[in-house]
């Protein structure tokens, strides 16, 4: 099998086909990548189809020294900020992936334990909760790391960051889900009486 710069450059020479295999290859955490950050599966669907679009216009200037999932996932997510971030809420985006999450649940196991499939929906609806509550440089490292699977070299340089840098604020943001998470999972403690 190819690797990506391989394909790049027979792109390049003039067999346009071969860049299926890079969509192919890249189009499902794509998805994944724009669904975390729209929660609305029409709107990943085309920002997939932008992204990979404008991949293969500006592939010439694509340096087969970088790596072309970090070249790939940076467009993702300048054009996911810059032209469909504003058209979707925050709070659209969790009531969205909350209803998904349990369908997908459901769909993925009929047989399971109607139970567990709400309580996983629920744990699904709080994590997108936690993650639209991080800052955007906390935010931007979990969905490329997580949702879209790159590793944390990529992710650097798709941010224009340096590897320690992405590295702290991933474990800076995992301490800060961690406390969003275990705030929602705490009762409201009413003070009655004496303080």
């Amino acid at each position: 099998m190819d690797d990506d710069a391989s394909v790049v450059r027979r792109v390049l020479a003039g067999d346009v086909d071969a860049f299926r295999v890079l969509v192919d290859r890249y189009n499902d955490r794509l998805f994944q990548f724009c669904m975390a950050r729209l929660g609305d599966s029409s709107d990943a669907e085309d920002a997939v189809q932008d992204v990979l679009v404008r991949a293969f216009r500006s592939l010439r200037s694509f340096d087969p020294a970088r790596s072309w999932s970090s070249w790939l996932f940076t467009i993702a997510a300048n054009r996911v900020k810059s032209r469909y971030a504003a058209a979707a809420s925050a709070r659209a985006l969790v009531d969205r992936a909350g209803v998904e999450a349990a369908m997908a649940d459901e769909a993925a196991s009929e047989a399971a334990n109607p139970e567990r499939q709400a309580l996983d929906a629920l744990a699904s609806e709080s994590l997108r909760a936690a993650v639209a509550t991080l800052h955007e440089s906390y935010r931007a490292v979990v969905e490329l790391y997580y949702f879209a699977g790159l590793g944390v070299a990529d992710v650097a340089a798709a941010l224009g960051i340096g590897v320690e840098a992405v590295k702290t604020r991933l474990f800076r943001a995992r301490k800060e889900l961690s406390r969003v998470l275990d705030d929602s999972r705490q009762p409201d403690r009413i003070m009655k009486g004496r303080p």
